[in-house]
């Protein structure tokens, strides 16, 4: 069969490439996983739609180039021919961006259109709405401009026991059943193989990129702002910490971030490692307002503030800050002993 013959090149071509970039061998081990990881979401794209889409929306599984913990992400594929409206109601979230994007070939994103929700522009009950149309203008819309090919939707919840923001998105083809979108099996097979070479190759380069500068935030990196940049709104910093044992690296964000900020650590391949994160809603401020955060496996010292990265002595730091014009790059020192 063609089509399992080419995921099987993919993924062994996958697992080379990313065996021959690991630093050790414990990150290759997990750096193998990985790649399982994101074959395991191409195949739910390509064949699990269907239990994946609610309200004309898709659930994006967070797998790929260092996601938001604190996102829940939809999305629907465009068609200009068509008129759609959204309609949602925040309820306990903070907010909700939406965004019409175009795609490279290893998934980085084009900002085309963007708008967000939060308390400050929602009605008395909560409810927003956005009408989304190639010939629309004005406020309460997003024009589908030449080569928007998806609008996706960042909800940020961070409260355990309130009920996430809800959204429909009305004026899609009908609801999808059990045919796949290409038709037939080889052909969503196919899909899956290039979709997978295609993110191992694009997110390889934001590992490079960030661990070729260790225990250090990038103040600017050209050829990741593009594919980083999910919201015009949010300012991205990223990081990378490289720790011997019994050293951590100490992080101190800025004082006076008006809203939203968080500080999440990952492994070395920009996957999510689960509670290693600090943000404006926890973490505790020193007395000049600046919060001092002790990063990694071995953190001590005095930092009020502590990133636990289970275990992992090397990965990346991704910091995100909604809403300010410019805030300072985060500062490090990396510390050692007792």
């Amino acid at each position: 069969m063609a089509g399992w013959d080419a995921i099987s090149a993919a993924v062994a071509a996958a697992r080379a490439e990313v065996a021959a970039v690991a630093p050790d061998a414990a990150t290759a081990a997990e750096g193998d996983a990985y790649v399982m990881r994101i074959l395991t979401t191409c195949l739910s794209d390509a064949f699990l739609g269907h239990l994946m889409t609610e309200n004309g929306l898709s659930r994006a599984l967070p797998t790929r180039g260092g996601p938001n913990p604190d996102y829940r992400m939809v999305h629907a594929g465009l068609d200009p021919a068509r008129r759609y409206r959204l309609e949602g109601k925040l309820n306990a979230s903070e907010r909700v961006g939406v965004g019409l994007y175009s795609f490279g070939a290893g998934g980085s994103s084009d900002i085309a259109a963007y708008t967000a929700f939060d308390a400050s522009s929602v009605n008395a009950e909560g409810r927003f709405a956005v009408d989304i149309a190639a010939d629309t203008a004005g406020p309460g819309t997003l024009p589908i401009k030449p080569g928007s090919r998806v609008v996706l939707m960042r909800t940020l919840h961070r409260d355990p026991d309130g009920e996430p923001a809800r959204l429909a998105l009305k004026g899609g083809p009908p609801i999808r059943d059990l045919t796949l979108a290409h038709g037939d099996s080889e052909a969503a097979l196919a899909q899956v193989a290039q979709a997978l070479r295609a993110s191992i190759t694009t997110f390889l380069e934001w590992t490079a990129a960030t661990s070729a500068a260790p225990n250090r935030f990038l103040a600017e990196e050209p050829q990741l702002t593009q594919g980083v940049q999910g919201d015009p709104d949010t300012i991205y910093y990223l990081g990378y910490y490289a720790l011997a044992p019994g050293e951590w690296l100490e992080v101190t964000m800025p004082a006076g971030i008006p809203s939203y900020w968080s500080l999440h650590a990952y492994n070395h391949w920009c996957e999510s490692l689960p509670s290693a994160s600090a943000g404006d809603d926890t973490a505790i401020a020193d007395a000049d307002g600046s919060i001092r955060i002790a990063i990694g496996p071995d953190a001590r010292g005095d930092a009020p503030n502590r990133i636990d990265t289970l275990g992992r002595r090397r990965g990346a730091l991704i910091c995100r800050i909604i809403g300010a014009e410019a805030v300072d790059l985060p500062q490090t020192v990396l510390k050692q002993g007792s």
